[in-house]
């Protein structure tokens, strides 16, 4: 097998992973979904476990927490079954509610961002040198509450100013995720627990 069908039987592996644990978007969504009021319609047709997630989406949440490599793989498995909705969003849909966010912002920096940053030739401008892959683009995590995005700011201004029709977007059941590192003994301080 060379490397191109490699490359293509392991993006159908991952395709059909997603595909098969996903639940149907008819389904009531579950309870910590509500945590996420911004997508959350989107997010509740995403909904699936952490153990579905290709490896590029996991290692954005594991990086949250400190703990070193050699500590990711046991974590990984202990996390199997932390809900996670994973979800690509059209690129314009999630500016808009990056828009909003910023534009209601009590910072004065934040509603400055409105006007220059998300216009299409700010964001060429300031983040055109940031590139990153086409075939595992990092999701940017998403924040609980009325936030938007805990981490990956940068990696939605780079796939903004390339482009992207989509956004990718990644949402977890924290409480559960820090309950089950919680369960190997990580301390607080390495959990890296989102505010």
């Amino acid at each position: 097998m060379n490397l191109r069908e490699n490359i293509k039987a392991e993006r159908v592996s991952r395709t059909d992973r997603l595909t098969e644990t996903r639940r149907p978007v008819g389904r009531v969504p579950s309870a910590w979904l509500t945590c996420y009021p911004i997508f959350q319609d989107a997010l509740r047709s995403g909904e699936t476990t952490f153990r579905a997630l290709p490896d590029y989406a996991k290692s954005v949440a594991l990086r949250r927490t400190a703990i070193d490599m050699a500590e990711q793989a046991l974590a990984s498995t202990t996390l199997d079954e932390v809900h996670v909705s994973f979800v690509e969003l059209c690129a314009r849909s999630v500016s808009e509610a990056v828009e909003d966010y910023l534009g209601t912002a009590d910072n004065e920096a934040n509603a400055s961002l409105v006007g220059s940053v998300l216009s299409p030739q700010g964001l060429a401008e300031q983040y055109a040198p940031i590139s990153y892959p086409l075939i595992a683009r990092p999701p940017c995590l998403l924040r609980p509450g009325r936030h938007v995005f805990l981490d990956g700011w940068m990696r939605f201004f780079s796939y903004s100013s390339r482009g992207d029709r989509t956004i990718p977007l990644l949402a977890i059941d924290w409480l559960d995720f820090h309950d089950r590192l919680n369960e190997l003994g990580v301390s607080d301080e390495l959990r890296g627990h989102p505010r």
